[in-house]
């Protein structure tokens, strides 16, 4: 009497299998859809950010800069203002030597501190190289992309779920390889903006904090070229 109860439950079980199994087949296919619509709202949070960023083409920020060897460190406070024109960077207390000013416009760009001229050369990156006495140049023109998340002429960029960039990878003019992060961001009028970025290539490390965010509504030209092309940058 006991042998059948058992034997149509297991009947039932055999019958009922098949059909379990088809149930969680048929669940797989929107779990693939719902990946590709993920991939797809990550592409449009990244236009929708980046075009915000791009926009912000005329603005000032403050912080400090950092580059340092395994043989040196170099620090310094920075001024940074930046117009879709130029670039103005007043950089206090490097190596000891007080403040000094980059201006980098029309595809020219000059170091000096106080009266004297440091170093001209045809991009900022070869004219801090020349004025700090660097053995090899840092991407300070990509960094003018960078300080605002956006990823410029990287070759490889890694975002995060909100489509802001974690990290990205850039090959400069000396084939030098560099890899940037972005440790941290902060509020800039409902815009997030790098707050802390860490960068490493050839012999090179660097820090930058960023802070004081803010937009700019006029631009500076220099009156004369007697004015040795330093501009007075805003907030300090």
């Amino acid at each position: 009497m006991t042998g059948m109860p058992m034997s149509r439950s297991l009947r039932l079980a055999v019958l009922i299998l098949p059909f379990m199994l088809g149930a969680c087949q048929s669940v797989a296919p929107p779990q693939q859809q719902g990946s590709e619509l993920d991939e797809s709202t990550l592409k449009l949070l990244t236009r929708r950010h980046e075009a915000l960023l791009e926009s912000r083409d005329n603005f000032k920020v403050s912080g400090g800069l950092g580059i340092w060897t395994d043989e040196e460190t170099l620090s310094a406070r920075i001024n940074w203002l930046q117009t879709p024109q130029a670039l103005h960077l007043t950089l206090e207390g490097p190596l000891g030597v007080g403040t000094m000013q980059l201006e980098d416009s029309a595809g020219s760009a000059t170091l000096s501190r106080g009266e004297r001229l440091l170093a001209r050369g045809a991009s900022a990156d070869t004219v801090l190289q020349q004025g700090l006495g660097l053995a090899a140049p840092v991407p300070l023109q990509e960094l003018a992309f960078w300080i605002r998340g956006l990823p410029g002429n990287a070759s490889q960029v890694m975002r995060d779920e909100e489509g802001k960039l974690s990290s990205l990878r850039f090959t400069d003019e000396q084939g030098t390889h560099w890899q940037a992060r972005f440790r941290r961001y902060a509020d800039w009028d409902g815009v997030a903006v790098p707050s802390l970025i860490t960068a490493s290539g050839g012999p090179y490390s660097v820090r930058v904090l960023l802070k004081n965010w803010a937009h700019v509504t006029t631009t500076v030209v220099p009156e004369t070229p007697e004015s040795n092309n330093r501009l007075p940058i805003p907030g300090r």
